[in-house]
């Protein structure tokens, strides 16, 4: 073979070569691009997909509104879900207007998600208007009519009173009037009622008649008999208005624990007066052995006011150990149209004194009647002392004491003193 033969054959093999890695290049970059055009399909595909999936994985409702204090969570406004939610929280609804919610959810997929939405805080509730029908003053009565009846607003701290009708103080006679309530966010109650002006009734000589309502006390062993179990203990509540206690011949009488009045306020905006036997009473209660507990009787019309009153309290009681707590005893309802409160307003107080007793290591209580804890305490989530004279309590949510009546007789007390059942 020439050398050119063998040149030939050469150059051959190398043009078989270069063909063939030209091809592979080829192969190479169509694979490449054939697997790029596969991940851009699917990429879409998944983008589609998760798009698909963000915008039906979630349906909400179709009513995005929230009633002013209500408890809302963020469940109550997802019609449909397509995985699970993350943290169901509670939405704040003490401000009116718009919020924005967050709600964070797994989907289908498993991937976690983000969607925002607006919750309107809107106050549809009508003011509150509580007495009867029927009100009598006496001729030339100079009070002030809209106070003939308790009235208020679950929002607004100072909606307008007002009383609409022709009448005549000086003129005994029927008036039928409308007492209207109107609060900031347009809402009104109107409530008809008669007004009957009267001649005051004097007895000759001047002197007002007196009636001898003596009423029958109730004695602790009556008490004792009737509720005492395993399950209960049989107790008083006492201020200044019991004088001197021998404690000793009270617990000996079945006195199972106290609750004794710190000291009380003054009116709205007054000063705070220790109750003159507090600190004898605390003292010999816990002498004997006693469990015992501290309550502040509030004029409180703020949350600062209310908290400075705990703070207070918790000054008074120094070291002495509170088993039972420290109840927030607010009884102005006579005078709440005075106060510049809303319902909403006086409940955020009774927070704020119960929470800054809480902070301080001590156990708190609500004090209330039944129909006032039922009317306007609905927000109340502490331990309630229940104030009803009755023979069995009907207050339908959670108490922790009961106080039964106030004219018991325990020896060692001069006079009535209240008693009280505490359940274990």
């Amino acid at each position: 073979m020439s050398h050119f033969e063998g040149w030939q054959h050469s150059d051959n093999e190398n043009s078989n070569y270069a063909t063939n890695y030209r091809r592979l290049i080829i192969s190479v970059v169509v694979i490449a691009v054939l697997a790029v055009i596969a991940f851009g399909i699917w990429l879409v595909h998944d983008l589609l997909e998760t798009r698909r999936l963000d915008e039906t994985s979630v349906v909400l409702s179709n009513d995005l509104t929230a009633e002013f204090g209500s408890e809302m969570k963020i469940s109550d406004y997802v019609w449909h879900l397509e995985g699970s939610m993350v943290n169901d929280t509670t939405i704040d609804t003490t401000q009116l207007g718009p919020i924005t919610v967050e709600l964070q959810y797994y989907n289908s997929k498993n991937k976690k998600r983000t969607k925002q939405f607006t919750v309107n805080v809107v106050d549809t509730t009508k003011p509150t208007i509580y007495g009867q029908n029927l009100q009598v003053v006496n001729i030339g009565h100079d009070g002030v009519l809209t106070d003939l009846m308790l009235s208020g607003d679950n929002f607004d701290d100072h909606p307008t009173r007002e009383v609409n009708g022709q009448y005549d103080l000086g003129k005994a006679g029927d008036y039928a009037l409308e007492y209207i309530v109107s609060d900031s966010s347009g809402n009104t109650t109107r409530r008809s009622f008669t007004l009957r002006v009267v001649e005051p009734i004097v007895n000759p000589g001047g002197q007002i008649s007196t009636t001898n309502n003596a009423t029958k006390g109730t004695p602790i062993a009556e008490i004792i008999d009737g509720y005492k179990n395993d399950n209960v203990e049989i107790g008083i509540d006492v201020s200044s208005w019991q004088g001197e206690i021998d404690w000793a011949e009270a617990k000996a009488a079945g006195v199972e624990f106290a609750m004794i009045r710190a000291g009380y306020q003054v009116e709205y905006g007054g000063e705070y007066i220790l109750d003159k036997y507090f600190q004898k009473n605390i003292a010999d209660a816990t002498a004997v052995g006693l469990p015992v507990g501290v309550y502040f009787y509030s004029c409180a019309n703020s949350v600062d006011e209310a908290d400075n009153q705990a703070k207070w309290v918790l000054e008074q009681v120094g070291d002495y150990p509170l088993e039972l707590g420290v109840a927030f005893d607010w009884e102005e309802w006579g005078e709440f149209n005075h106060a510049g409160m809303s319902f909403y307003t006086l409940q955020k107080a009774a927070d704020a004194f119960l929470g800054t007793i809480e902070n301080a290591g001590y156990s708190s209580m609500l004090y209330g009647s039944k129909n006032y804890l039922e009317r306007f305490w609905q927000r109340n989530t502490r331990p309630v002392w229940l104030a009803q004279y009755y023979d069995r309590p009907t207050y339908n949510r959670n108490f922790q004491m009961w106080q039964l009546a106030d004219t018991g007789i325990v020896p060692g007390i001069d006079g009535y003193v209240d008693l009280d059942i505490r359940y274990k």
